[in-house]
């Protein structure tokens, strides 16, 4: 799970990844050693991280001498230690709600505006729907003993069997299969079921980005898993070298989590027909810019590419040679992605095992490397954000597909369109 299984789709690297992979590798690991070794390198110790950068110790709110990440100020530690409050209280709710599934379950998470608070939705008069993910290890035996149990959270589908159910699931979209307006405990929720492997894999691969680039801004965990809390970490660390990719040398946090947060709504159509708030990147990092330097903290300080120079403000090395080194750690997805992006503007990148290193030196080193990775994403996000939407009339039936689309909207308009 931890290498490149259950990969889907094409890719001018498919069968070779255990080679490619090795290519990345000081001392020649597999493809699982090479990843957790990468992983590994990334995700420092602080105070592996406090000698590689000087020796330097953290300073108080108050001062920074540079190099090491800021502590959070005495107003962001306060807002921080209400926001745990309040994910305690939301947690135990929750909690009962998973158990509430005979199915098993073995990894959950809650995400979204119904969990975290974004700026512009204060003026709501009902609490929004609860956003869940259950991963599965079978997804068929799941569906067929939750349709037993609880039948009328699915569509007609469920007259089908859950051998269609799964077909759905798998084979449109995303790999998820929602149920929307599912009230349990008096929590109203929409639930999407995902295989372990798919799962993983996304985190890992950046197949779609559909649930990674969800996993990008800050979840609510509910049943925990030590795999997945390793592609967690991980995705996140992927996220960071995306970002770093389409930003300037200099750059504040605010505009680091931004570009993150942005991620999993490039190439997204409900982006440009009115589907998502246009401004809904920039609520999300507002009101939980704490949650997202808790939760980068790590990642940033692990980094020998960047650091802090300033209280809000970070640089990163624009050495070629060092960007050429991040991108080569980045998933074969996006990096396959990036190269076509690369020739399609004119630049020679030749195919073949040896070609890696001579054409992430010649990314790295465009002027517009920040447009290109953009439009590598958006074609990651671009079809599986479609196909999933339009799978929703299948999954929960058009009248509740009509319900939540109207319901998202009803949410942007009461914010007064913030």
């Amino acid at each position: 799970m931890l290498g490149n299984g259950g990969r889907k789709g094409g890719s001018e690297h498919d069968g070779r990844q255990t080679v490619r992979m090795a290519t990345r590798s000081a001392d020649g690991k597999s493809t699982e050693e090479a990843r957790s070794s990468s992983f590994g390198a990334d995700q420092t110790h602080q105070t592996s991280a406090s000698v590689e950068k000087g020796g330097q110790t953290k300073t108080d709110s108050t001062t920074y001498s540079g190099g090491l990440i800021p502590e959070l100020t005495d107003e962001e530690e306060s807002k921080l230690e209400s926001m745990r409050g309040a994910q305690k209280e939301i947690r135990d709710r929750l909690s009962g709600v998973v158990a509430h599934f005979s199915a098993p379950i073995k990894y959950a998470f809650a995400y979204g505006s119904g969990v975290y608070k974004q700026t512009g939705y204060g003026g709501e008069k009902t609490k929004p729907m609860v956003d869940m993910i259950f991963a599965v290890s079978h997804p068929d035996h799941w569906h067929a003993l939750n349709i037993s149990q609880n039948r009328p959270h699915y569509s007609f589908m469920a007259t089908l069997g859950s051998n269609a159910v799964t077909y759905v699931q798998d084979k449109i979209g995303a790999g998820v299969y929602y149920n929307p307006f599912v009230e349990i405990n008096g929590v109203v929720i929409k639930y999407g079921v995902v295989s372990m492997e798919t799962l993983s894999s996304d985190l890992l691969n950046w197949d779609t980005l559909y649930l990674a680039g969800r996993m990008h801004k800050p979840t609510l965990t509910l049943r925990r898993d030590p795999l997945m809390r390793i592609s967690k970490q991980v995705n996140l660390t992927h996220a960071v070298r995306a970002a770093l990719l389409m930003l300037p040398k200099t750059f504040t946090t605010a505009e680091l989590f931004r570009t993150i947060a942005s991620i999993s709504f490039s190439g997204d159509f409900r982006m440009k027909v009115g589907g998502e708030n246009p401004n809904k990147v920039n609520n999300i990092v507002e009101a939980q810019l704490p949650l997202f330097k808790y939760r980068y903290s790590s990642i940033i300080e692990g980094l020998s590419n960047l650091e802090f120079i300033g209280q809000e403000l970070l640089q990163q090395n624009m050495d070629p040679q060092a960007r050429a080194s991040m991108l080569r750690k980045m998933p074969n997805n996006f990096y396959d992605r990036l190269v076509r992006q690369g020739r399609r503007s004119g630049v020679k990148l030749p195919p073949g095992l040896g070609a890696e290193t001579v054409n992430t030196i010649r990314l790295a080193s465009m002027d517009n490397i920040d447009v290109l990775a953009k439009k590598a994403i958006e074609s990651i996000v671009a079809r599986p954000a479609l196909t999933q939407s339009a799978k929703g009339i299948l999954s929960s039936g058009l009248s509740k597909s009509v319900s939540y689309m109207y319901a998202k909207n009803s949410k942007y308009r009461g914010a007064g369109g913030n």
